[in-house]
């Protein structure tokens, strides 16, 4: 069976405390932790102390962190932005080595206008590669998720075998994949299989004005049950986490109704796929 996560982003208004007692009483085996320069839930900045205080107390109540969500970006024209956001990973790394999570979120960002995309993925494997060689060495992994300019299958395999490395993967974000729309779920899946960290899950439509509503899993326009088959005929079983975007988005339901149903929606689809 798969382990299932959620990311903090869903519950912007819980303390950490909150987080670690709630969330294994809703059937979750592990957390996505928010690490951002605003401090919620964690800073960059945080001391090595503090990193392993906070690793405890979720060691403590049996939900391990699953990966730090870091926000570093690294498809820039600029030297200064690219050593900004190395300096900003390494944080992140010694952040996860202390807290022994075996991922760590990051972005590449979006392509700046007029560079052509080969010469973008030739910036992000060069800034990446020396990051993901001192992640392998510190046990844990970078995990590139498909976001932004990002989501094609194509371009993510040629950035995966020019970094081709253990400290290296994508972290597979499928609702942001399918509506980007670029290609058939399959394709995307596909090119990165081999490379996957963990999935991301989220689900929502487009109206008729082509404004886009998250919804809970399974009642949007996700193909959710076929792509938990595939997943389970490829023997995945590493994290599939709940991205609830509670803290962009409002008007979304409150994590204490929404965090029970992913867990149950997941397993009841996990068990008939």
């Amino acid at each position: 069976m798969v382990k299932l996560s959620f990311t903090t982003l869903g519950c912007p208004g819980w303390s950490l405390e909150k987080i670690a007692e709630v969330g294994k009483s809703l059937g979750y085996d592990g957390v996505e932790l928010r690490t951002h320069p605003d401090g919620n839930h964690l800073s960059p900045e945080a001391s090595a102390k503090e990193a392993r205080e906070v690793a405890a107390l979720f060691r403590d109540h049996a939900l391990p962190i699953a990966s730090v969500m870091g926000y570093t970006t690294f498809a820039h024209t600029e030297r200064k932005d690219i050593e900004d956001n190395q300096r900003h990973m390494r944080q992140l790394i010694g952040l996860a080595a202390e807290m022994h999570a075996p991922f760590i979120r990051t972005f590449a960002g979006r392509i700046p206008q007029g560079l052509e995309r080969s010469r973008a993925v030739d910036i992000v494997v060069n800034a990446i590669l020396p990051l993901a060689v001192e992640a392998a060495g510190a046990g844990t992994k970078i995990g590139l998720e498909t976001h932004d300019d990002w989501c094609s299958g194509a371009l993510l395999k040629q950035v995966c075998e020019g970094v081709n490395s253990p400290g290296f993967g994508v972290v597979y974000d499928a609702f942001n994949a399918f509506v980007a729309g670029i290609e058939p779920w399959q394709h995307t899946y596909e090119c990165i299989q081999p490379h996957l960290a963990y999935c991301q899950l989220k689900d929502g439509y487009r109206d008729l004005e082509g404004k886009l509503h998250y919804v809970y899993l399974g009642a949007g326009e996700l193909p959710t049950a076929d792509i938990l088959s595939r997943l389970k005929q490829d023997h995945f079983s590493g994290y599939l986490s709940f991205e609830w975007e509670k803290k962009w988005h409002a008007e979304l339901a409150e994590p204490e109704q929404a965090f029970p149903h992913f867990p149950f929606k997941v397993r009841q689809l996990w068990g008939t796929a």
